[in-house]
């Protein structure tokens, strides 16, 4: 039953006017989010070469690196239904918490098994304040610019995958490990500053969540469900790409591999934009199709890849392809869900992100090990090529009709 309204801020918190892209929420949401990938992304491409140091495997950097997203998938349903039965504000205020908090870990851990326990930590903060910030970020956004908007936010994520790997490796390699840490801590400490301005959006509370029964029927959204399908595929692809790219590189006498994730980002800050408009005015199909055509084209110049050129050319393209498909995906999957539910869309949705990522990164670890990187990102094809295909099959079923997107309701009016 639905009979109350959440306002988790100490001053009112209006919806923005149907248009409005960048308000004050919105940037501030914006500014969090790259600091908090600043913290998460420079350990991506270190933390397998730390993990070497240390004596991991490759089997122990899969099952490091796929601890965070696993983890962070578990945690994801349970933060969507946080997010819609507590509020979005106190929810993001708890996960950046715990960033901070699991962040010290890393100072700690100095053998394998300690380093995958705290990946895994850290996957659980991640998943409550990333389920918590893409929430409000849809709350805070019109409907009709909805992908526009994910395309915009989804920026920051680009703008940190621009520089943290390169920040990453110059620490790690000019003042060691502990430094590297370090500045893990210190940019959680500034995401955790810029989210507390942040104020709670309004939205009608779901009461009957409250239930053992409601919490485990509420959990996932089922609207969500055909395009967080296909994301999970692309996902097992992308989770090759961050845990492997750096020793594969490594393997042709590479080190400066921070400039693939460089052009990587840079394509995603030029395509997500331009998909995102794109989408909006009803090309979300074609912008799928370019995007799959792309990485499909990007993970093939990888495979074939042996001089720091390749890689940049194969990390630009691969870039704009999931600059086109994952901010389309991400606002396909709460676009047909009631304002009430987008916790639990949003959840779905990073819930498929996570378990393809770890998943696939556990897996590509193993098919590395028994033959070989270059065949392992051969692999990588067969995902890239389903996901596509079972996106026009959703699609061929009626699925991701405009008739099916709800009118975004302005709640204060219902006071």
């Amino acid at each position: 039953m639905t009979n109350s309204f959440e306002n988790d801020s100490e001053e009112n918190a209006h919806l923005p006017e149907q248009t409005a892209i960048w308000t004050r929420n919105f940037a501030l949401l914006c500014f969090a989010n790259v600091a908090l990938f600043m913290s998460i992304q420079v350990l991506l491409p270190t933390l397998p070469v730390y993990l070497f140091k240390v004596g991991g495997s490759q089997q122990d950097i899969g099952y490091a690196m796929g601890a965070f997203t696993i983890c962070a998938m578990v945690m994801r349903p349970i933060a969507g239904w946080l997010v819609d039965t507590y509020g979005r504000k106190k929810i993001i205020t708890l996960g950046m918490i715990l960033m901070l908090a699991v962040s010290g870990l890393y100072q700690l851990s100095t053998v394998p098994i300690m380093i995958i326990v705290t990946r895994g930590l850290h996957g659980l903060a991640f998943g409550i304040v990333g389920t918590a910030i893409g929430t409000i970020v849809a709350d805070s956004l019109p409907i009709t610019r909805l992908t526009e908007g994910m395309g915009y936010f989804g920026l920051t994520t680009s703008l940190s995958m621009a520089v943290a790997p390169i920040i990453g490796f110059w620490l790690a390699d000019s003042y060691g490990y502990s430094a590297l840490f370090s500045w893990v801590i210190a940019m959680s400490v500034v995401a955790l500053l810029l989210s507390m301005p942040v104020k709670g959006t309004k939205f009608t509370l779901n009461n009957s969540t409250r239930s053992v029964i409601g919490i485990w029927t509420n959990l996932l959204e089922k609207s969500s469900i055909p395009s967080s399908s296909v994301m999970f595929l692309l996902a097992a692809v992308y989770g090759s790409v961050l845990s492997f790219i750096a020793l594969y590189a490594s393997e042709s006498g590479i080190n400066n591999i921070g400039l693939f994730f460089t052009a990587m980002a840079a394509a995603m800050l030029i395509s997500r934009p331009i998909s995102g408009r794109w989408a909006d005015r009803g090309g979300s199909s074609k912008v799928i199709l370019i995007g799959h055509l792309a990485i499909i084209t990007g993970v093939s110049i990888i495979s074939l890849s042996h001089t720091i050129e390749g890689f940049m050319t194969a990390g630009a393209v691969f870039g704009f392809g999931f600059g086109f498909c994952m901010p389309t995906l991400q606002a396909l999957s709460v676009r047909y869900a009631p304002g009430h539910r987008r916790g639990a869309a949003t959840g779905t949705f990073f819930i498929a992100l996570d378990l393809g990522i770890g998943l696939g990164t556990i897996f590509w670890g193993y098919v590395a090990a028994a033959s070989s990187y270059q065949i392992m990102y051969f692999t990588t094809l067969i995902p890239t090529i389903l996901a596509g295909a079972l996106y026009y099959r959703l699609k061929g079923y009626g699925y991701y009709q405009k008739h099916s997107i709800p009118v975004q309701c302005d709640c204060d009016n219902n006071r």
